[in-house]
C-alpha cells in the first residue's frame, strides 16, 4: 500500500514539469493553472476521505465485536462450570475436566486457527466431549435441573463461538480496498503534479512525504484491524485464560479435577 502511494507521489511530482513546463512561478499562466488545475484534485481527496472514514468505522466495529464475542463465549463457559458444581461428584468432575480441556483448546489451537478463518478440529472435538459428558450426567435424575441450566449456557457458547469466527473474517471487500487505494493514489499524485511552482522543492517533498506516510500508515492500521486475530493489534484470549484459572479455583473442589487432555486441549 505504501509502495503504491509512494509511486503515485513520485509520478505526480515528475509530471509536474510537464504541466507547468519551464514557466516561472509568477508567470500569469502558471498562476492560473497552479490554482485552477489543483482544484481538480478536490473530488479525489473528498472521495478518499469519505471511503477511508467509512472503512475505519466499519472495521473498528467488527474488531470490537470480535473481542466482545470472545468475552461472551468465555462467560458462557464459566457459567457452565459454575453450574457443574451442582452435579453429583462423578459428573461434576467429568464435566469440569472437559470444560477445562475446551478452554485449553480455545486458547491454543482454536485461537491460532481462527486467524485463517476456520475453526480448529481440536476445539471441535473438545466441544463434543463436553456435550457427551453432559449427556452422561443427565442420566442421573438428580442432575436434571443443573444439566438443563448448563445446556442453556452451552447453546450460548456454541452461538458465540460461531459468531467469533464470523467476526474474525475480513469485513472489507476487495473492491473497497481497490477504490480506497486508487483514490488515495490519485489524490497524492495530483498534489505532487499540481503543486504551485513557487513552492520550494524541499517543502514540496516534505509535505508529500508526510501525506504519504500518514495515509499509508492509516491503511496499514485498517488492514490490521480488519483481521482481529492476527497482526500487531490482534485480540488475545485473555477472557478464556481467566476462565481457566477460575474453573481451577471453583469452591467445593477439595482435590484437583482430573483433566483428560494435554495443554492444547487434545484428549489423552
Amino acid at each position: 500500500m505504501v509502495v503504491v502511494l509512494s509511486a503515485a507521489a513520485v509520478v505526480g511530482f515528475l509530471t509536474r514539469r510537464q504541466v507547468f513546463g519551464t514557466r516561472s512561478h509568477d508567470h500569469p499562466l502558471a498562476r492560473a493553472e497552479g490554482v485552477t488545475i489543483s482544484e481538480l484534485v478536490v473530488p479525489a481527496r473528498t472521495l478518499a476521505a469519505l471511503v477511508l472514514a467509512f472503512v475505519v468505522v466499519s472495521v473498528y466495529s467488527s474488531f470490537d465485536d470480535a473481542g466482545e464475542q470472545a468475552a461472551t463465549e468465555a462467560g458462557a463457559v464459566l457459567s457452565m462450570a459454575e453450574g457443574a458444581t451442582l452435579l453429583t461428584p462423578p459428573a461434576r468432575a467429568e464435566v469440569l475436566g472437559r470444560l477445562t480441556c475446551y478452554t485449553r483448546s480455545v486458547v491454543g489451537p482454536d485461537w491460532r486457527a481462527q486467524a485463517g478463518g476456520a475453526p480448529s478440529p481440536v476445539a471441535d472435538a473438545a466441544a463434543d466431549q463436553v456435550t457427551a459428558a453432559l449427556a452422561r450426567a443427565a442420566v442421573d435424575p438428580r442432575n436434571a435441573t443443573a444439566v438443563g441450566a448448563i445446556l442453556a449456557d452451552n447453546s450460548e457458547r456454541i452461538r458465540t463461538r460461531i459468531q467469533r469466527f464470523e467476526d474474525g473474517r475480513p469485513s472489507v471487500p476487495t473492491v473497497v480496498w481497490v477504490v480506497l487505494l486508487l483514490s488515495m493514489a490519485v489524490m497524492i499524485g495530483g498534489l505532487a503534479a499540481l503543486v504551485h511552482p513557487g513552492v520550494r522543492t524541499g517543502v514540496q517533498v516534505a509535505v508529500l512525504a508526510g501525506t504519504t506516510v500518514v495515509f499509508g500508515l492509516t491503511l496499514l492500521v485498517v488492514h490490521d484491524l480488519d483481521r482481529p486475530y492476527s497482526g500487531p493489534a490482534r485480540t488475545e484470549p485473555t477472557a478464556m485464560i481467566d476462565v481457566q484459572r477460575r474453573i481451577a479455583a471453583l469452591p467445593g473442589e477439595t482435590v484437583p479435577v482430573p483433566v483428560p487432555c494435554d495443554g492444547e486441549g487434545r484428549s489423552v
